[in-house]
């Protein structure tokens, strides 16, 4: 796992889930590097493969795309719309795809990712997770408080 999401943990806030980059993401351009000029290819290839992070905690979805250009992001899991999974061919057979993002500010692409579908199920299940602690600790607030003004 990359060093950004470590580094960005608040407090509390514990990683549940991590997303892999799946290497066989880099054989086409190795291809094209054979079969033309595709030296910066292969090097574009490999440093989105090892500047690609991407993890949850208890908390927030963390994730980091680029080297010189970067996207972040990072957002509480309740403020997640939608997550989907592209594939192709080669990501069904292979075992990658491109996991999407929508969150309440911007759309997220985080390519090569190593079992789409596992990743996205934990992450579905860690939100509702979230949502449900969140109204149980909303619930014991409001009992609190109805008990002191009862008092």
């Amino acid at each position: 796992m990359g060093r950004y999401v470590e580094k960005n943990l608040g407090k509390e806030e514990e990683i549940v889930g991590v997303a892999h980059v799946h290497k066989i993401c880099l054989l086409p351009h190795i291809l094209l590097c054979f079969i033309y000029v595709g030296f910066f290819t292969i090097w574009g290839a490999i440093i989105r493969i090892c500047t690609t992070d991407l993890a949850f905690t208890n908390k927030r979805l963390l994730g980091k795309i680029g080297l010189i250009n970067t996207k972040v992001l990072d957002t509480p899991l309740n403020k997640i719309n939608n997550v989907s999974i592209e594939q192709g061919l080669g990501g069904k057979i292979f075992g990658y795809g491109t996991i999407v993002v929508s969150s309440s500010s911007a759309q997220y692409n985080f390519k090569g990712i190593k079992n789409p579908e596992v990743f996205r199920s934990r992450l579905m299940e860690q939100i509702d997770e979230f949502d449900e602690d969140r109204i149980k600790k909303q619930a014991q607030e409001m009992a609190k408080a109805m008990r002191e003004t009862n008092s």
